[in-house]
């Protein structure tokens, strides 16, 4: 029981997690990034709305919206 247990756990902390997209408004003064392309926060940029990975996002040092705390 503990080996198959033990395998289990194993197959699951090695399976490929896809990355988790998140929206941003690709203008220059964007700070913050959105889990929604709906997200209230997204509804005044004037410029294109892209889709990119969260750890990019945090990489570029963008933080999370505040309506979606």
């Amino acid at each position: 029981m503990k080996t198959s247990l033990l395998i289990l756990l194993l197959i699951v902390a090695t399976a490929k997690v896809p990355p988790t997209m998140v929206y941003i408004c690709s203008g220059a003064k964007g700070k913050k990034y959105h889990l929604r392309a709906d997200c209230r926060g997204l509804s005044s940029c004037q410029h294109k709305i892209i889709k990119i990975t969260l750890a990019k996002a945090q990489k570029d040092g963008l933080t999370l919206c505040g309506w979606e705390k």
